[in-house]
């Protein structure tokens, strides 16, 4: 062993020696040289550790491409493009194209070269718009290797006036070789750029064919980046000259060339086109303010109408001065299963809880919080709290933005540079957009033959058509008339008394089912009377919020007053969920197609019912989402508001009885294999592990009454609860069960369904 280190460092040192280095040869001799180190020892790394983390880190090919799209996102791209170059058959190649901030040779060898790097985890925030990083650390590189043997990087950052090019062979990484002293060629070329920085990723000899459906469904792995509306650009159209007001995100896939004629799929495209109406609004120079409406699916051609500032309905004229030249575009969107199709619903309606709104833009900038998550700037989600308007526009139902162009500066920023001060132009602002978009929506009511607003006198529903039955008796009568007709007599190779007697069998059993349906709907009168009896509640709602605020400007003064006021608002607040959240169900109830159910969906919804009263009765409340497209089977819509109260519930009681010093509720969904799963947990006083099998028979109750003042113990259910959740969950083949408790939780409730089927959905 002495002989051998002598030759390596005697070949070393005439390597050190040499005019021309050779890093390869050095880095080999050093691995040698230390690997005799009899005193110390030090991990080696095989090269096929590449291959073997790429198959393990990203299993599917839509979460490798979703990856590189999300680190194109931390790079500050505001767009990228996907061009698949002969992928509809293996061998092809994929080129990936950004107008993101690039990066510096350092950058590329300390970043994309390095495993484990830390980057990520040291700037978890992005340079320029300061976006909260999307991608996984570490795993873009994983991800080309993914999905194809060769991968080159062109890349151009800020200030450079060249590009660095690195080629990547992946096939060199076999087993029983170094890791490094595998080396790529790194040198810099001249090549032309369309925006000043950005990265390339070309992928070479794909290992698997890329179908249109796959690139679509790649596409919905991205939808948290997503901007589901055109861009305000900035009007130098310099993307890095731009405030730190984030512009957005557009991704679009093309085949072969990025051509317009070549594209696959398109933010505008495969989500706008779905809208129900098109709503444009703008205010010419003589502040007379106009809004426009379009709608291929209602057969209505786009139609220009008058609009004034002013509270009186008849008053067209009267001009918004303090707005000119504002611009607004908005697409409407209702959630219903006749409007969009399966495969779309889901996936815009979810977009749309987490996107949905109308931003503002202001000379090009975009404006914060304005169209942000929960943001009711324009007062639409309180309008539909009213129940005035009865057709849907709440913020999720638009995507859209306002373009103001304040030359003469009558909006002005607030200290705190978060938003607008709510002076006069602001006003306007507002005014203007709620009323064009309120119009809007009635006008679209009375295009779909729907009430427009409560007060309605003029509207006249369709009548209901015969029975089924009736229908098959007149066109067998019309066909035995013409047969007569014909012939003279009965056509006898017909034998159209044998055709009656099956009428006549299937007529009585028609009846049956009448007969059952009107018990159903005795039963279904009761959940009507529920229905009827929140809705006339929150008539009063209004009414006690005025009374409160009242009473707490009288007694401004008095500390005593004004912290039972407190209380007092808390639980109304408390009230109206509930009433918001069977209102909610019982509108639900007259949707009788069953349709793929997104977990994100409901639980999304049914924590923001619930959020006024997790807050008063102090119960924090998490959620966690694992993975994308949680479709179950085709289920009933309204059964989700029975499932998740009747978990909700059970947890509240527990959490009372146990008393901690904040209760803690988690919700987790996510997919395993061909089920979805959700498991709901708390840190209530547990289920017994004797009663686990029990709790969800029929008037079974953890609860014991004891004492009926007993606050706690006055929340005791009746026990049919999870009895009904099982019921539900069983009938579409799938199973409840107690889960082994999360860390921190005392029970864990664990609902596994099948999953929904792509055609299903």
């Amino acid at each position: 062993m002495v002989d051998k280190l002598e030759r390596l460092k005697k070949r070393l040192l005439e390597e050190l020696g040499s005019d021309q280095l050779d890093i390869s040869t050095l880095l080999s001799l050093s691995h040698d040289i230390a690997s005799l180190d009899s005193s110390k020892a030090r991990f080696s790394v095989d090269a096929g550790i590449i291959d073997r983390l790429g198959k393990e880190l990203v299993s599917k090919r839509e979460t490798a491409v979703s990856e590189l799209v999300k680190n194109a996102y931390d790079a500050d791209a505001t767009e990228v493009k996907l061009v698949f170059q002969n992928a509809y058959n293996i061998g092809g190649s994929l080129k990936i194209i950004d107008n993101g901030i690039g990066m510096t040779r350092e950058q590329l060898m300390n970043g994309f070269m390095r495993l484990a790097s830390t980057d990520k985890v040291n700037n978890p925030i992005s340079e320029i718009y300061e976006r909260k990083k999307a991608g996984k650390k570490g795993i873009g590189r994983f991800s080309t290797q993914r999905l194809g043997s060769k991968l080159t990087i062109l890349t151009k950052s800020k200030g450079s006036n060249s590009t660095i090019q690195l080629s990547i062979d992946w096939d060199e990484y076999g087993i029983n070789q170094n890791l490094y002293l595998i080396e790529h060629e790194l040198k810099i070329v001249d090549r032309m750029w369309e925006s000043e920085t950005g990265t390339i990723l070309i992928i070479d000899n794909l290992y698997e064919s890329w179908s249109d459906a796959t690139l679509k469904r790649v596409y919905r792995y991205t939808a948290e980046l997503i901007q589901p509306f055109p861009l305000a650009r900035n009007e130098t159209n310099e993307p890095h000259k731009l405030s730190k007001l984030d512009p957005g995100f557009k991704t679009t896939y093309y085949r072969e060339a990025v051509k317009n004629e070549n594209i696959i799929v398109d933010d505008e495209e495969e989500i706008l086109r779905y809208a129900l109406a098109e709503i444009n609004g703008y205010v010419d120079d003589n502040g007379q303010g106009y809004w426009t409406l379009k709608s291929d699916k209602l057969d209505f051609k786009e139609d220009l109408f008058l609009i004034g500032n002013s509270e009186d309905k008849e008053d067209d004229n009267n001009p918004f001065n303090l707005i000119k030249g504002l611009e607004f575009k908005v697409y409407y969107f209702l959630f219903d299963p006749n409007l969009l199709p399966k495969g779309k619903l889901n996936f815009i309606k979810s977009l749309a809880h987490e996107k949905g709104g109308i931003r503002l833009y202001r000379n090009g900038f975009r404006v914060l919080p304005y169209g942000e998550y929960k943001d009711d700037w324009l007062g639409l989600d309180k309008s539909t709290t009213r129940q005035t308007i009865l057709s849907s526009h709440r913020n999720f139902n638009f995507f859209g933005f306002i373009q103001i162009n304040d030359k003469s500066g009558n909006f002005e920023e607030t200290a705190s540079r978060e938003g607008l001060i709510e002076n006069d132009a602001f006003e306007e602002l507002t005014s203007f957009v709620y009323k064009c978009l309120i119009n809007a929506v009635q006008k679209i009511a009375h295009l779909r033959g729907r009430k427009a607003t409560a007060g309605q006198k003029d509207f006249i529903p369709n009548k209901k058509d015969k029975d089924p039955i009736s229908k098959i008796k007149e066109a067998v009568e019309s066909l035995k008339k013409q047969s007569k007709e014909s012939s003279g007599k009965e056509d006898n190779k017909f034998d159209f008394k044998k055709l009656e007697k099956v009428i006549e069998i299937e007529k009585k059993n028609y009846q049956l089912l009448v007969d059952e349906s009107s018990m159903l709907r005795i039963l279904a009168g009761l959940g009507l009377v529920i229905g009827e009896f929140v809705h006339e509640i929150k008539r009063f709602v209004p009414s006690f919020e005025n009374e409160i605020h009242l009473l707490q400007q009288n007694l401004k003064n008095d500390s005593l007053a004004l912290e039972n006021i407190k209380y007092l608002r808390e639980s109304l607040s408390s009230f109206k969920t509930y009433t918001s959240f069977f209102d909610t169900a019982v509108t639900r109830n007259i949707i009788r197609e069953l349709e793929c159910i997104e977990l994100r969906d409901v639980v999304r919804n049914f924590e923001e019912v619930i959020e006024a009263d997790t807050v008063k009765s102090n119960i924090l409340i998490t959620t966690d989402f694992i993975g994308y497209d949680l479709f179950t089977v085709p289920m009933h819509p309204s059964e989700w508001a029975s499932i998740l109260f009747n978990l909700y519930s059970n947890s509240k009681k527990a959490i009372r009885r146990e008393r901690p010093t904040l209760g803690a509720i988690d919700i987790t969904c996510g997919r395993l294999e061909n089920k979805v799963y959700l498991e709901f947990s708390d840190n209530g006083d547990g289920i017994p592990i004797d009663r686990e099998d029990s709790v969800f028979e029929a008037f079974f109750t953890t609860s014991s009454v004891i004492d009926a003042d007993d606050e706690i113990n006055s929340l005791t259910g009746t026990g049919l609860g999870l009895k009904i959740v099982k019921d539900i969950i069983e009938d579409y083949d799938g199973e409840i069960f107690i889960s082994p408790p999360k860390d921190n939780f005392s029970t864990t409730i664990r609902i596994e369904l099948p999953k929904g089927k792509e055609d299903d959905e």
